[in-house]
């Protein structure tokens, strides 16, 4: 159920920015153990003016979840984010990753129940 952004300046191929996004969702799928349906993803190009990240990074993942994760999880997702996205041809080094952690009743699902009442078919507290 996580909602991942990947912002970046624009200037790559298409079939670099799809195994990308692939990339990046197959790792928060693997890690998460995750539905391999559940895919919310965006990514976001932007003109090189209007996108600015320290040095060395380029890349953004922004991964909305709900909170309930071990830190030796979340240390595993950041790792095999970075490093999987090298056999793209992305240095590791220039991926910024960010959790933006809620809590289950912060979300509406299904029709607007709150996500702390509903079945998720997943476990969070990994």
């Amino acid at each position: 159920m996580p909602l991942i952004k990947i912002e970046l300046k624009k200037g790559l191929d298409k079939q670099t920015l799809l195994s990308l996004k692939d990339t990046v969702m197959e790792a928060i799928i693997c890690i998460l153990q995750l539905p391999d349906d559940d895919k919310n993803i965006r990514l976001i190009e932007h003109e090189p003016d209007f996108f600015q990240l320290g040095s060395p990074y380029e890349i953004l993942v922004e991964i909305t979840l709900f909170s309930g994760r071990t830190k030796e999880t979340k240390k595993e997702l950041y790792k095999t984010i970075a490093e999987n996205l090298t056999s793209i041809g992305i240095e590791k080094e220039k991926v910024f990753i960010v959790l933006n952690e809620q809590p289950a009743i912060n979300w509406g699902l299904r029709g607007g129940i709150p996500a702390d009442e509903i079945n998720l078919n997943f476990k969070v507290d990994i």
